[in-house]
């Protein structure tokens, strides 16, 4: 492993050859092992003042100018992990800490910063002191116990964390804070699904951070399944099922998918699985656990159908694809990265109960279910969906287009309606760098490997670094270098 002096000598050797916006990068992994390196905080300043970032500028000279000091190196600190560098930032306040041990603040940033980087035990360690401290004030302590909470679960300790939390709920809490308890909660309840956290892996994580992630669906419509905010329930007719069902049979075979079997989700699905079965020509099964070892389609109406089957699908293969007729995020719907649905809004299948309101008297009644069986039912559908006109593939066309463009484009949910959805993003214990679910976050500075201008870098920059004004000029051939004086 590096010490922090070979980083540092790879800054030099960045700047060497030009690379000016590596170099940084390459001295924060070094202020990452030696957070008061005088010579990368020296460095860093200059690079950040010549590519016009003042005020990181001011911050490194800060420390520069006060070697020893906390406060200088404390907002330093805070800037790294704002800007994606937690691992910097918990480096700086540990030193901050070991020269101001009692300053609360230090603390619990050095804690938020371990949790940022995934360091879920020792951000604990650093919490332990704060919860029963008699000089923070009860508002201050429910923020403590929050962050314990979260990296009480992150760390695989869910009765430790339902601990945490049952303390929040004893306290007044804000708005805001109420907010970020029920998140935690739902975090906590997802959890559950699985007896042990010991051995998930970064989907199974996904789903109890984000409940899910879908494609985007029905063009005119917000992700979180409104339009123009308003919710409106889609009452579905026998034909317009028909069609919906239709075109995904299309999409399937298009994109050359085949299943041995349909299973359905729930006993409102059925009649979907049913009529689907038919179309694919393949048989069908009421229930997921008798597929057996064949590859399935689980067909749901509502993505909230999934919910009990998910400590089993968070793991699937192919073996497995996932189809909801509906995908309304107003439910919070427990999916899995594959799923594939049709609507974003709330749907009504012709054979589910309803409530409608009474003509004669004005109350509200039940309007019953269709009493008929699945397959009965599925088979009407199958009826109607060979009795859809021909529209020279036009309609089947605009389909597949659209969900081509869509197919890579995985979205959480409407932010503003869920602000804290895309909080618990990075933080699963089992997170991927640079993996095929998402990026480490980018460093402060961003690497570009773009060669400046060796006369736009300030003298004293490679000064500082110990190089000459122009390190990587070419020796002169042989003949043409001017003879001394």
């Amino acid at each position: 492993m590096p010490t922090a002096q070979d980083l540092y000598q790879n800054s030099v050797d960045l700047v060497r050859q030009g690379h000016v916006r590596a170099a940084l990068v390459a001295l924060l992994d070094t202020l990452s092992l030696d957070p008061v390196h005088p010579g990368a905080l020296e460095a860093a300043g200059r690079i950040c003042r010549m590519l016009g970032s003042t005020s990181d500028a001011d911050l490194f000279e800060a420390v520069v100018a006060e070697p020893g000091s906390a406060a200088p190196l404390f907002q330093l600190a805070y800037r790294m992990v704002e800007q994606a560098r937690p691992d910097v930032g918990a480096a700086m306040l540990e030193q901050c800490l070991r020269n101001e041990p009692a300053d609360t603040d230090i603390r619990r940033e050095l804690a938020y910063a371990r949790l940022q980087n995934r360091d879920f035990e020792p951000c604990l360690a650093a919490l332990a002191p704060l919860q029963d401290d008699p000089d923070l004030s009860e508002t201050e302590r429910l923020e403590v116990h929050l962050l314990q909470a979260e990296a009480a679960l992150y760390a695989r300790r869910r009765p430790l964390c339902q601990e945490f939390l049952d303390r929040c709920e004893d306290m007044v809490a804000d708005d805001a804070q109420r907010e970020r308890i029920d998140a935690l909660h739902a975090l906590l309840g997802r959890s559950r699904r699985w007896d042990s956290l010991n051995d998930l892996e970064l989907r199974e994580w996904h789903f109890i951070q984000h409940a899910g992630v879908i494609l985007k669906t029905a063009g005119g419509y917000f992700e979180d399944g409104s339009r123009a905010g308003r919710f409106d329930m889609l009452d579905l007719k026998p034909d317009m099922v028909a069609f919906l069902l239709q075109r995904l049979v299309d999409l399937l075979q298009t994109s050359g998918l085949r299943h041995d079997v349909v299973a359905a989700a729930s006993e409102t699905s059925a009649p979907l699985a049913a009529c689907l079965a038919r179309l694919l020509d393949v048989p069908w099964v009421p229930e997921l656990v008798e597929r057996g070892e064949r590859s399935c389609l689980l067909v749901a109406s509502n993505a909230a159908e999934f919910g009990p089957l998910v400590a089993g699908l968070a793991r699937n293969t192919s073996e497995i694809r996932l189809f909801s007729l509906n995908l309304d995020w107003e439910r919070d719907a427990p999916v899995c990265p594959e799923v594939v649905g049709v609507l974003a809004r709330r749907a009504l299948l012709p054979w589910e109960t309803r409530y409608a309101i009474d003509p004669a008297g004005g109350d509200m009644r039940e309007v019953p279910s269709d009493p008929r069986p699945a397959d009965e039912i599925g088979a009407e559908v199958y009826a109607l969906v060979h009795q859809l006109p021909d529209d020279g593939g036009r309609a089947r066309a605009e389909f597949e287009g659209y969900y081509a463009r869509l197919r890579a484009d995985l979205v959480l949910g409407n932010e503003e309606q869920y602000p804290y959805r895309r909080r618990f993003t990075s933080l699963s214990p089992c997170w991927l760098a640079g993996g095929d679910d998402g990026d480490e976050p980018a460093p402060s500075g961003p690497s570009g490997t773009d060669a400046p201008d060796w006369n736009d870098i300030p003298a004293d920059l490679l000064e500082s670094l110990g190089l000459d004004s122009n390190p990587i000029a070419p020796d002169p051939v042989e003949g043409d270098r001017d003879e001394p004086g």
